[in-house]
């Protein structure tokens, strides 16, 4: 009778794939549809404003230059975890590139929609106050965000997820969910009184990024599908940044209908009346609509956009 051989390495423990997988293959088919839509944003932006002030272009061509390398970034994720990692089931608790494209490049995509949001609700209402606030909670959005990145890239595993990275998931999905509502509750308290196609548009938009900001908190909170136990966290991380990019390039490409045939508009505070301005070289398929000016009469100069010399002092184009 033989002699038994050493023992073999003990099998390797594979995860609820149903659980552990499902998350973030939904979160990345969502990704890559959403990009598809942002592309089509992108070019109608670079084809009809080409002429746009400068640092509004320079705030969109890097939004979707951080897009796009959040997208193939994404896909690499999925790469490793569902085809090189096919069978292994270690490596589906592998962060991989989940650690930058999730966290940090969803943070910086979100702080410049946010911050496009915050310019447009000081400019339409005036409200010091209610923007520094949501300031404030977007500067917590930042730390809590890079803070999670950094760690998760560190322990490289969700099995060594500790109470250090919890406390700053916690501060981010929170920051995150408040700033997102407070943004769409503001918003549809200055757009509702103006039911345009546009503004309800504006308004949906805001709404779903803080539906799905309040299903990060959630998957974040939850005891039963909170990292570590699961990966349900990575699903609307992925989606949440192309929420923001979509939302942001839908209100710079809708300011070419905002007054009418290719004009700009201002709403310079809450109740005072729209100001009609002159319009950017605006490109279009049939010709390039430029010098059309509108004249406007304020019994009071005072409180108009207007300075003594005729010049507008607030462009709809400022955001």
């Amino acid at each position: 009778m033989a002699a038994p051989g050493p023992p073999g390495p003990p099998p390797v423990p594979i995860p609820d794939i149903g659980l552990r997988a499902g998350p973030q293959y939904v979160g990345i088919m969502c990704n890559a549809y959403l990009y598809g839509m942002l592309v089509l944003q992108f070019y109608n932006y670079h084809t009809r404003f080409r002429n746009d002030y400068p640092i509004l272009r320079a705030i969109v061509h890097v939004q979707f230059l951080l897009e796009t390398a959040q997208t193939i970034m994404s896909v690499a994720d999925g790469f490793h975890w569902f085809v090189d990692g096919y069978g292994v089931g270690d490596q589906l608790s592998e962060f991989f590139l989940a650690a930058i494209d999730t966290p940090i490049l969803c943070t910086l995509i979100a702080v410049i929609s946010q911050g496009a949001y915050c310019w447009r609700i000081y400019r339409l209402s005036g409200w010091r106050v209610i923007t520094s606030l949501i300031v404030v909670v977007i500067l917590g959005q930042i730390a809590g965000g890079l803070g999670v990145g950094i760690l998760m890239q560190q322990i490289g595993l969700i099995t060594k997820w500790n109470h250090k990275v919890e406390a700053f998931m916690i501060v981010w999905t929170i920051c995150t969910t408040v700033a997102d509502v407070a943004i769409a509750v503001v918003m549809t308290w200055l757009l509702v009184s103006n039911s345009s196609y546009m503004n309800m548009l504006i308004i949906n938009n805001n709404a779903y990024q803080a539906t799905v900001s309040i299903v990060q908190l959630l998957t974040t909170l939850i005891g039963p599908i909170k990292p570590p136990r699961t990966t349900m966290f990575l699903a609307p991380g992925y989606i949440l940044g192309k929420l923001y990019s979509n939302s942001f390039l839908m209100m710079m490409n809708n300011r070419r209908f905002a007054g009418g045939v290719n004009e700009e508009v201002v709403t310079p505070g809450v109740g005072e009346p729209i100001v009609q301005l002159r319009p950017r070289h605006i490109h279009t398929s049939e010709a390039v609509l430029v010098g059309k000016e509108t004249a406007v009469h304020f019994d009071n100069v005072s409180s108009s956009s207007y300075g003594p010399s005729g010049e507008a002092k607030v462009r709809f184009s400022e955001i």
